[in-house]
């Protein structure tokens, strides 16, 4: 029977061995007691997962592969599967300071589990994900402009770029190449979560208007800019993320 890919659901699964075990190897598993994997599809990087002898827990939304993956892993004791829309689930209850989370993440909902996993008080050792090439250099600060989704990343996290996967590896095979990301969270509390909040208001007002003078986004949400540091006239790309701290403190007072 011939498997239909479904390109609602962003369906492209890993078929290259070499690169499935250099996606394995790539997994910081150390103190780790759990894992988690975000979209097995049809379970060829959950196989590697559980040569490690650790409990996987796998997050499938796709009913029909439901039946394949507990067929294909009915003889592993550490396999556990969640039928559930991961944008859905609540992770607080999956995930613990000793779990590495793990996933080739559909390319339409990418970013919307990434920001999941910083706006919730979910804790993880580590994440590492595939995901759409364009997307992980937004993610990373090291360009020389900033970008709303890289200043929100790195309030919480530090992301590394790993690698990239070339679109043969996969079928079907998407136009795109992608990246393997490791995403590693910084300590966080109640507090840090508010201050998250409040930054991005302020990013969403600034990123809003792009070619606008940060001045300008600033009084519409009541900040004095003559109180910064920096150039006023700067554009929101133009800073970074401790000049962004500086407003939110600025905005606190």
């Amino acid at each position: 029977m011939v498997r239909k890919y479904k390109k609602s659901l962003g369906q492209n699964f890993l078929r290259d061995d070499v690169m499935l075990d250099k996606i394995s190897s790539s997994i910081n598993l150390s103190s780790c007691k759990k894992i988690i994997e975000i979209g097995p599809g049809d379970g060829a990087l959950t196989r590697n997962l559980l040569a490690h002898n650790l409990p996987v827990t796998v997050v499938e939304y796709d009913r029909d592969l439901i039946p394949k993956l507990q067929g294909k892993f009915s003889d592993f004791h550490n396999f556990s599967i969640l039928n559930e829309d991961i944008l859905k689930v609540d992770l607080q209850h999956l995930s613990d300071k000793n779990s590495v989370i793990v996933g080739n993440l559909p390319y339409n909902i990418s970013s919307q589990i990434i920001l999941k996993l910083l706006e919730s008080r979910v804790e993880y050792r580590s994440a590492t994900f595939l995901i759409q090439k364009e997307l992980a250099q937004r993610f990373c600060t090291s360009s020389k402009k900033s970008t709303k989704i890289s200043l929100l990343a790195h309030f919480f996290t530090d992301i590394e770029l790993l690698f990239d996967v070339s679109p043969d590896a996969f079928v079907p095979q998407p136009k795109v190449t992608s990246t393997l990301i490791r995403v590693s969270p910084h300590q966080r509390n109640i507090e840090r979560l508010e201050q998250y909040l409040e930054l991005k208001k302020i990013l969403e007002s600034c990123f809003a208007n792009p070619r606008k003078q940060i001045k300008k986004s600033l009084t519409q949400l009541g900040i004095r800019s003559e109180k910064l540091s920096f150039e006023s006239s700067s554009r929101p790309d133009d800073l970074a993320l401790q000049d962004y701290f500086e407003i939110l403190d600025i905005s606190e007072k």
